[in-house]
C-alpha cells in the first residue's frame, strides 16, 4: 500500500468515525514536499561529486534542461507552476511552459544579482548541504533561488492535495458506507465515469445507487469547508450529496431541491442517516454494521 493509499484509507475511517480528516492531508503534503526537497538537494550535491561548479549558469544548465526534467519540474525550478502559466498565457503546452520558465529564471537571476550587489543590503545567506562526505555551499543568489523553488513546489503540492482529496476519497468512502449498510452489489454502480454520448448532457458523477425498481440515484461527495457553496450538486445533477460539513444555508438549498444529504462532521449517527436515505429512496440494504 502506497502512502497515498494509506492516507485515503485513514481519511475515510476518520470521516465515518466522526474525526477530523485534515491532518491526513497535511501529513501527505509534508511527506511529498520533504521527499521532493531531499531529492532536490541530492541533485545539487551530485553536481559537486561530478566536479561541476555550482553557480547560476549551472543551475540553468541542469535544472532548466528538458533532457533532465519534465516541463512541470522545470517550471517549479524557475519559481512557477503550470496553473500560473495557464492563467497568464491561456495554455500550458510544453513549448509555452519552457518559454515561461526560462523567462522567469532570467528575471529571478537579474533580481537576485541586484540584491547580492546591493552594498546596503548587508544580507548574507548560505545553504550548506552535505551528502556522502561531499559538502556544497550555495551563495546568496543560489540559496534564494533554491528557497523560491521549494516554496513554489510546496504551494503546488498543497493546492493539488486539497483540491483533489474529495475526488480521491469519493469512491472508497461510498464503498465503505455501502458496505456498513450492507447494500447489495447489484444496487451499486461505482464504475469510473464515462460520458454517454447518447445524452444531451451527462455530468461527471462516478457513483450511483440503484433502487429496487431500477431507478438510478447519482451520488456526490464534497469535502467542503465553512463558507463553501453546495453548487456542485447542481452542476452534476446529484440526487444524494455527502459532505464533511454543510452550513444551514447549504442544507436549506439542498432540501429545497429535493436532494438527500448526509453531513459527516460531528455526526454520531452518520450510518443511521445514510440508511434513512436508502430507505427513503427504496435502495435495498440489510441490517447495518455497527461502528
Amino acid at each position: 500500500m502506497t502512502f497515498e493509499d494509506e492516507a485515503i484509507k485513514n481519511t475515510v475511517s476518520k470521516l465515518i468515525s466522526v474525526k477530523d480528516y485534515r491532518d491526513e492531508v497535511i501529513n501527505s503534503i509534508n511527506t511529498i514536499f520533504f521527499d521532493f526537497s531531499i531529492n532536490f538537494f541530492k541533485q545539487i550535491v551530485d553536481a559537486k561529486m561530478n566536479n561541476r561548479e555550482i553557480n547560476m549558469d549551472w543551475y540553468k544548465e541542469y535544472f532548466m534542461n528538458p533532457n533532465n526534467f519534465t516541463s512541470d519540474e522545470i517550471a517549479n525550478f524557475a519559481g512557477l507552476n503550470k496553473k500560473n502559466i495557464t492563467n497568464i498565457y491561456g495554455t500550458s503546452s510544453r513549448e509555452i511552459v519552457l518559454t515561461a520558465a526560462n523567462n522567469s529564471f532570467e528575471y529571478l537571476r537579474s533580481l537576485l544579482n541586484e540584491l547580492e550587489n546591493d552594498a546596503d543590503s548587508g544580507l548574507a545567506i548560505t545553504i550548506t548541504i552535505s551528502y556522502n562526505d561531499i559538502t556544497v555551499k550555495l551563495s546568496l543568489t543560489e540559496s534564494l533561488l533554491v528557497i523560491n523553488a521549494l516554496a513554489t513546489k510546496k504551494i503546488q503540492i498543497r493546492g493539488g492535495a486539497w483540491s483533489s482529496i474529495g475526488k480521491k476519497v469519493e469512491k472508497p468512502l461510498l464503498d465503505e458506507l455501502c458496505r456498513m449498510a450492507n447494500v447489495p452489489a447489484e444496487n451499486i454502480d461505482n464504475k469510473t465515469f464515462k460520458k454517454n454520448k447518447n445524452l444531451a448532457y451527462d455530468r461527471e458523477v462516478d457513483y450511483k445507487l440503484i433502487s429496487r425498481t431500477g431507478k438510478i440515484y447519482r451520488t456526490e461527495v464534497k469535502l467542503m469547508g465553512k463558507g463553501n457553496r453546495a453548487d456542485a450538486t447542481i452542476a452534476r445533477d446529484s440526487d444524494i450529496f455527502i459532505a464533511d460539513m454543510l452550513s444551514e444555508q447549504n442544507c436549506a438549498q439542498l432540501s429545497s431541491r429535493n436532494i438527500h444529504y448526509l453531513v459527516l462532521k460531528n455526526n454520531e449517527n452518520s450510518i443511521n442517516n445514510f440508511v434513512k436515505i436508502l430507505d427513503d429512496l427504496d435502495i435495498p440494504h440489510k441490517e447495518k454494521e455497527k461502528i
